[in-house]
């Protein structure tokens, strides 16, 4: 039988793309047998080597990063393969209060990977979310819920990609699909990622596929909506807990590298719902420029978003709240790129964007701005 070598999955609203590399340019066609045939197949073919497998989440990592490691490198072992998640840098607040909450271990930190160091990737697809080391190394597999990055599907043996809330809600698909049994501390640490990155399901990002897992995982452990729900508020108080962070720190906490067309920038997301969101934008702009040195790029952005009062237009006397964007730049070209992605600019350094927009949202426009220059 011929392998297939490489594989991408990826969901658009709905829609389904499924393409594959082989050796040969007529398709493969799978034998329609049990359901993670195919997988189980590839995985026996990919080169594991002697040593574990590493199983990583971006720099900088979120509840659904860390998350989404732990529960695939817990099914690789369920599936016979030694792979151990581990994180590149220091875990958020939010991060560590549901580790606690939820009673499950946090990977150990591993900063940088030597060269042919087997990975598996989880929740992103950009060189400089990876850890330092990734370019020499072998990526075995890529499983996230991003756009492409500059860490190209087809060179990599297995990609799969869904275009919804959370990572872990693929990997919750996986282990049913090859029909792995959860444990409950894996369902826990499945769930986390699904809340955190769903905002409870809340989130415009959040997909039918999201809120199945979410109900299927909560009715194992025997968790009650509202119980999630005020779970679900505490993880956000946690994450916007800056009490002794720096400005700097508070910048970083969720921050994330690109490098497209010849462009390096980074992206920090933030929320600000007190009042002052104009010092608060201040103190952030103040901090980009030794941002931008640190890490070498040519300009960085953030997105803030910020809950306010307006009138109700059908009631002046009423009002209701919405949550807007600003969407603040700094280095070179940096204005023109914002004001072509997001508007005019309120002052040097701040534009607005009238709805709530999320990172996902915002970095295809720039790479596409980007790509017409």
């Amino acid at each position: 039988m011929l392998w297939v070598l490489a594989a991408t999955f990826t969901i658009f609203s709905g829609s389904v793309l499924l393409t594959s590399c082989s050796m040969e340019d007529n398709p493969v066609v799978e034998p329609k047998d049990e359901p993670g045939s195919a997988y189980r197949a590839l995985l026996k073919s990919l080169d594991w080597g002697q040593d574990t497998t590493f199983v990583y989440g971006h720099k900088i990592p979120d509840v659904d990063a860390v998350c989404s490691s732990l529960g695939l490198a817990k099914l690789m072992r369920e599936l016979g393969y030694n792979c151990k998640a581990k994180v590149s840098s220091g875990m958020n607040r939010e991060t560590e209060y549901i580790a606690r909450t939820f009673g499950f271990a946090l990977p150990e930190l591993k900063t940088s990977v030597a060269a042919q160091t087997r990975l598996i990737l989880t929740d992103h697809t950009d060189y400089m979310q990876c850890v330092d080391g990734a370019r020499e190394a072998i990526i075995l597999q890529k499983i996230d819920h991003h756009v492409e990055g500059d860490i190209e599907d087809s060179q990599i043996p297995y990609v799969r990609r869904e275009m919804i809330g959370a990572t872990c809600t693929i990997v919750y698909e996986m282990f049913k699909e090859l029909n792995v049994g959860i444990d409950d501390e894996t369902a826990r640490i499945l769930l986390a990622g699904i809340v955190s990155d769903t905002q409870n399901l809340e989130k415009g990002a959040a997909s039918a596929i999201d809120s199945l897992a979410w109900e299927d995982l909560t009715v194992q452990l025997g968790i009650s909506r509202d119980s999630m729900a005020v779970v679900s508020k505490q993880m956000k108080e946690a994450g916007n807990d800056t009490s002794g962070m720096t400005d700097k720190d508070i910048f970083m906490s969720d921050y994330k590298g690109y490098e497209y067309y010849g462009c390096r920038f980074g992206m920090g997301s933030l929320n600000y719902d007190e009042e002052g969101i104009d010092d608060f934008i201040d103190r952030m702009l103040a901090v980009m420029p030794e941002v931008i040195a640190e890490n070498g790029l040519d300009l960085v952005t953030a997105k803030i978003d910020h809950k306010m009062s307006v009138a109700d237009a059908t009631d002046p006397e009423k009002s209701q709240t919405k949550t807007v964007t600003y969407f603040i730049y700094c280095g070179t070209g940096a204005r023109e790129m914002a004001e072509a992605v997001i508007g005019p600019s309120l002052r040097e350094g701040v534009t607005l964007s009238e709805t709530r927009l999320g990172r996902k949202q915002i970095v295809p426009l720039i790479q596409d701005w980007l790509a017409g220059k």
